[in-house]
């Protein structure tokens, strides 16, 4: 019986042995179809792009002499802004909202904006507080 056991047992590991083979087989058959797939796609391209110079030289097209300049990444055109959108601006230069915008209280048009306050960071008691700054002085 020991035999039998030891015998079975070493036919199940033999076995799952031979799946996880075959699964990687597979997976690098996968792996060999994407590259080969992706140098065709390149072939053409660098096809294309040869078609394409002679056909420019061919009309006398001056895009040798053009500077090339990279594009950007996409979604990295500016940095993301914190805080509110901006108001459009035909709204705040005459537009359909340009009379709600502006002089009343409780509004800042953008000219007149007032910095944010910053938070005072809270100290323990007995401890000396950082020195003030001034008040800002009015621009006159």
């Amino acid at each position: 019986m020991l035999l039998n056991t030891k015998a079975l047992m070493y036919k199940q590991l033999v076995e799952k042995l031979y799946d996880k083979c075959q699964r990687i087989q597979a997976e690098n058959e996968r792996c060999v179809m994407r590259v080969n797939g992706i140098k065709k796609i390149v072939k053409r391209r660098n096809h294309d792009v040869e078609l394409l110079k002679k056909r420019l030289d061919k009309h006398g097209d001056n895009w040798r002499s053009v500077p090339m300049v990279a594009p950007h990444p996409k979604g990295k055109m500016e940095q993301k802004r914190r805080g509110p959108k901006p108001k459009n601006k035909a709204a705040t230069e005459g537009g359909v909202g340009a009379a709600t915008t502006g002089t009343g209280p409780g509004t800042n048009s953008p000219a007149v904006r007032k910095p944010r306050k910053q938070r005072a960071k809270l100290q323990p008691p007995g401890t000396n507080p950082s020195p003030t700054l001034p008040a800002p002085q009015p621009q006159t």
